[in-house]
This record gives C-alpha cells, structure tokens and sequence, in this order.
C-alpha cells in the first residue's frame, strides 16, 4: 500500500495518476474540506478513459498536523509519497506556513518510523538548497552551509528536509526531490499559472532573472524511478534546464499567440511596487498582488545542475518546449 499527502495539489494530483496507472494501491489523505474535483480534472488530462482509475483511489480525511491520524492511516503503508505543503510569498503567511510543512513534515516522518514504513519520499525543492555562489550551478550537496533563506517558503522546505534527515539518522530510509519552478498540465492559476494567465492576455515586460524550470509529469517519474531504484537517504534535483524569464515569457506568449515581450523590466520598478502593494494591502484589506520575496525572486540569476539525477537514472526529461504547448493545451480546463 502506497500512502500519499497533498494528492489533491498540483504534483499530489498527477503523483495519484501515475501510480494508479501502475496497478498500485493508493491510500490518499485530504483535509476533510478539500474538493478532489481538480485531481479528478488532472486524471481526465490523460484520457477521458482513465477516470476509471481516479475510482481507485481510496480517500482518508485527515491532516498532516494531526500525529494520531497520520499514524493510524500509514499503518498499511510500505512507501510514503509527502507532497502536502502550504506555498505562499506573503509576509503575513510565514509563521502558518513553517508550522504547516515543518511540523506537518516532522508528524509524517515519526509516523512512518513508529509504523515501520519502509520508505519515504518527500517532495522538498531547490529553494531548501543553499544560496548560489555567483552563476556556478546549485548542486545537491550545497545545503545547510548557510542559514540564509530568500523566502519563508524556502526557510520551511529546509526545515521540512531536516526533519527528513532527522528521520534517516532515526533508521528512516528516504529519499528527496527538489523541484525546481513546476509547470504542466493543469497548473494551478496560483501559482506559476498566473505568469500563463497574464501572458495570455499580453505583457510588455519581462523581469531580469533566470531559474530553474520542470514539468510536474518529471517530478512525478523521477520519485517514481528512484523508488524503483532503491536510491534511499539521497536528494536530487530535479530540473529541465536554467532558462531567463525573457525567454520564457517569449516562449509561452508566443505560444498563446499574444503579444510578446519586448522590454526588460527595471528592478527599481517591482522595488517600488511591491512597496506600494503592501501599502495598498494594509490600507484596504486584501492580499498584495506582488511581495518583496517576488520582486527578488524575478530579478535573482541562479542556475541548478541535474547531472547527478540524469547520471543516475539515464533520465530525460521532457523539453521546456514541450511543457509549456501542453501546459497552454490544457489551460481552459482551468476555468471550467
């Protein structure tokens, strides 16, 4: 029995598919007021035919916060896939956020110790990994030299990890995958969905920065075959390649066949918005629309390498090209 958190999230959701698919049989936790309707939406991407597996899942409500249920329900468990975690770049989220995925993470690790599970695979991300020294690529050894972390969800992705490895000094076996930035069928309009929505209906500018980027169906395959590999008590990037957010937001306009971008977007600009957005926020209620961390994040060049997993699994990944026209295919599904 494989044990899944976060299954109605972006990467839980297609993690469901993908095992289902292989005949496994799949216990999945959800918040009892979470709606499955978006993980049955990412099954019906594959086919309308493999809705019959989506009805093969069995369904748990519960909460990676609450010890007692994570234990009871991983009893049966051989494999623990955690992909639960809360994202957000608002300053106002971080202590919710850290206790979330630090002591959510920490009660799935003491479950699978105390159950006897035989493995854990966490979906961290490269945000949990050590600031980049210059433009040498991140790699996987690059972390906990520095305490230094851009955002609060990096600094919770860290945490989470060490209660990981925590879990591994404790007789755990586990193996983590950092993710760079995921896109793909059906990625949510919160996320890295929302740079498709504002290119769809046409932006001029673009930030500076460049970064990592992947597609969630990689994700997915790369925790798949380090399982099957038995590779244990290691972590590995998991990235397409390092592409410029010029590049990006070319390609993905032009593959809506919107207006492109044609001007470089100056850093003093998302400096004063972002300033202005909390303002704004404080002033009226709501949300800010863009944060300190985003207006970093845009401008910041870092560049991660995928050699050690490409090296160890003859892995190859699906091209950035490809990701983005299936991301675009899928898109109005969204709204529906």
């Amino acid at each position: 029995m494989i044990f899944v958190t976060g299954g109605t999230g972006f990467v839980g959701a297609h993690l469901l598919y993908h095992l289902v698919s292989r005949d496994e049989k799949v216990l999945a936790l959800k918040r009892e007021t979470s709606n499955i309707d978006y993980t049955r939406k990412v099954f019906g991407i594959y086919g309308e035919d493999q809705q019959q597996l989506f009805d093969r899942i069995e369904w748990v409500n519960g909460d990676v916060l609450d010890p007692e249920v994570l234990t009871e329900h991983t009893r049966r468990a051989d494999t623990i896939y955690h992909a639960a975690a809360m994202v957000s770049f608002r300053s106002s989220d971080r202590k919710k956020m850290l206790h979330t995925n630090v002591q959510g993470t920490a009660n799935v690790v003491n479950a699978a110790l105390e159950n006897g599970v035989e493995r854990l695979v966490f979906v961290s991300s490269v945000a949990a990994l050590d600031p980049p020294k210059g433009e040498h690529p991140v790699e996987e050894q690059q972390f906990g030299n520095f305490p230094t972390r851009y955002s609060a969800y990096a600094e919770s992705k860290f945490q989470s990890e060490l209660e990981v490895w925590r879990g591994v000094e404790e007789g755990l076996t586990a193996v983590v995958v950092n993710p760079s930035v995921i896109i793909g069928p059906m990625v949510p309009l919160q996320g890295p969905g929302g740079l498709f929505t504002s290119l769809r209906k046409g932006m001029r500018y673009f930030p500076g920065g460049v970064t990592g980027f992947v597609d969630v169906r990689d994700v997915c395959r790369a925790m798949l075959a380090l399982a099957d590999r038995n590779l244990a008590n290691d972590r590995y990037i998991v990235s397409e390649g390092n592409h410029s957010y010029k590049e990006m937001f070319r390609l993905i306009a032009r593959t809506f066949n919107s207006k492109v971008p044609d001007k470089q977007l100056p850093a003093w600009v998302t400096a004063m918005a972002w300033r202005l957005e909390g303002l704004r926020a404080w002033l009226v209620g709501g949300n800010p629309r863009i944060t300190r961390e985003i207006h970093e994040s845009a401008h910041r060049r870092v560049y991660f390498s995928n050699n050690k997993l490409v090296q160890s699994l003859d892995y190859t990944f699906i091209p950035i090209e490809q990701s983005v026209e299936d991301t675009i295919s899928f898109f109005d599904r969204l709204m529906n």
